[in-house]
């Protein structure tokens, strides 16, 4: 592997969630540990339960650098798409990928080693190349991991959480001597920290959790909220659809969607802080620029069903953006054989 005299640079994708984060954190970690000179970096802003995760646990986050120069080495973790990639990724070397997504189109374009498991959280992997290497993880680098499968997995309760990320969790919280009693207290406050949209703009509130994909030629933006007032949420969708044309504009989409989960109060008396809110579905909520709106509601009532209002899909079961919508977006492109227009 090429690693030249430089410092190599250790990336998660843009809009950098909690996993993308502490994978960069963590790897670049080992590969110091292995000799290496690498250092971790963010691409753009961390959001707030990031942060808040990062004082309560006590680790440094990344400094942040929006490209990097032809030539520059880099390894990728948690993404493998170069729209989700620093700027200038296309002329970098990428000297690995480690990933817990499905191939994206930096697999097929450069000869990078990869290593990928369709787990939970890509700090899973990263805790198992820890013991393949033989390098003792420290509690720093523990709490980093800790904090990504939290995160990811939703503290285990995602429907993509995996056996291999309970297993990772558990070790984690024995090593730092932590009870469940501890982490799911910390959880709580990530999830409030995840969820507090004070101050923050509509447009703002979309991009906090986004992703930019090229399926089948079409560029999509996927966006992924939560929502928790079943009176309010047509108000809510309103507020998103309006600042959709804005950031289609300014990320060069056709299409953008935004998967929001909707979740109710539990009306049990007796539920526990941990059961307050009851999962009630996702909403997907299409748009397309111009002539691409016939297509955006082509492709989304195919993947999702018939629209239950102008522009918004329904699933009664809670949808993974990874693990669902991403999949059945580019199930129904196929299926239709849909085309993107000419640009």
């Amino acid at each position: 592997m090429d690693w030249g005299d430089d410092t190599t640079y250790v990336f998660g994708h843009k809009t950098p969630d909690v996993d993308a984060v502490t994978s960069s954190l963590a790897y670049a970690a080992l590969m110091r540990a292995m000799g290496h000179n690498a250092v971790a970096k963010v691409s753009s802003p961390v959001n707030r339960e990031t942060e808040f995760v990062a004082k309560q646990l006590g680790f440094e986050l990344p400094d942040e650098m929006v490209s990097v120069k032809p030539g520059t080495r880099l390894i990728l973790t948690d993404h493998a798409e170069y729209v989700q990639s620093v700027d200038g990724a296309h002329e970098a070397k990428i000297l690995q990928i480690i990933d817990h997504h499905t191939p994206g189109d930096i697999d097929a374009d450069s000869s990078a080693y990869v290593r990928r498991e369709l787990w939970g959280s890509t700090c899973t992997l990263i805790k198992y190349l820890y013991q393949e290497a033989d390098v003792k993880l420290d509690d720093e680098v523990a709490k980093i991991l800790l904090a990504g499968i939290l995160s990811d997995t939703r503290n285990l309760t995602k429907v993509n959480t995996t056996r291999a990320d309970s297993v990772v969790l558990g070790e984690l919280m024995n090593l730092l001597k932590m009870s469940s009693d501890s982490v799911r207290s910390l959880f709580r406050g990530m999830s409030d920290a995840s969820h507090d949209m004070s101050g923050m703009t509509d447009k703002e509130i979309f991009l906090a959790d986004y992703k930019d994909y090229t399926i089948g030629g079409f560029d999509l933006g996927i966006a992924s909220e939560n929502w928790y007032d079943d009176s309010t949420k047509d108000e809510f969708f309103e507020r998103m659809f309006a600042v959709m044309p804005e950031i289609a504009k300014e990320k060069d989409r056709d299409i953008l969607l935004s998967k929001v989960d909707l979740h109710t109060l539990n009306p049990d008396p007796a539920a526990s802080e941990d059961s307050l809110y009851l999962n009630a579905g996702t909403y997907i909520l299409y748009y397309g620029v111009g002539d691409y709106a016939e297509k955006a509601k082509k492709i989304a009532e195919s993947a999702f069903g018939e629209s239950v209002k102008d522009g918004i899909c329904y699933s009664a079961e809670t949808l993974s953006r990874k693990t669902h919508v991403v999949p059945m977006v580019t199930d129904a492109i196929e299926k239709n054989s849909a085309q993107p227009l000419a640009k």
